[in-house]
C-alpha cells in the first residue's frame, strides 16, 4: 500500500484532535515496521496512543492484504521533535528549542518568529541576549527538553 494512501487513511480515521506527524516504513532487525507518528497540541498521552492505534490497526486491517508483513508502531514524535516548517515554528513560540545554522548551534527560548525569521533568547554565561536569525539561514531545528 503507497505511504500517501495509507495517510489519507489514517486520517480518516484518527479523532480531530490528533495531528498526524509522520508515517514511514522502518527497517529493525530484518523487521519491517510501519511507523505512525501522532501529536496533540496539549500533549498527547499514552491513552491517546492506544485509541489511535486500535483504530489505525482496524483500518489497516482492511487494507494490508496487498502489503508485506510488518508490525505497527504507533508512538509521538517525542519531546524534541523537529519543527519541520514555518507552521510548527509559529506554534512553538514560547518553547525552548535547539538550531543550527551553518555558522552556530543554540540553545534557547523562542521568543518570536516571521516569515523571514525567529528571535531566540539565549542565556551566554547569565546574561540573556535575543539572537535574530534568518529562516533562510536555518538548517536544523526541534523541541529540547531543559535539564
Amino acid at each position: 500500500m503507497d505511504i500517501n494512501l495509507i495517510k489519507e487513511k489514517i486520517l480518516e480515521v484518527i479523532p480531530n484532535e490528533l495531528s498526524l506527524y509522520d508515517v514511514s516504513y522502518q527497517k529493525e532487525g530484518g523487521n519491517l515496521i510501519l511507523q505512525v507518528l501522532l501529536d496533540k497540541k496539549d500533549g498527547i498521552t499514552i491513552e491517546d496512543l492506544e485509541g489511535a492505534n486500535k483504530l489505525i490497526s482496524d483500518m489497516l486491517d482492511k487494507y494490508d492484504s496487498d502489503m508485506p508483513l510488518y508490525y505497527l508502531e504507533v508512538s509521538s514524535p517525542g519531546a524534541e521533535k523537529e519543527l519541520r516548517n514555518y507552521e510548527e515554528i509559529k506554534e512553538n513560540v514560547g518553547k525552548y528549542i535547539y538550531l543550527e545554522t551553518n555558522l552556530v548551534k543554540y540553545y534557547g527560548t523562542l521568543e518570536e518568529v516571521n516569515e523571514d525569521n525567529l528571535v531566540i533568547r539565549v542565556n551566554f554565561k547569565g546574561r540573556f541576549k535575543n539572537i535574530n536569525i534568518s529562516l533562510a539561514d536555518l538548517n536544523f531545528i526541534r523541541l529540547a527538553v531543559k535539564v
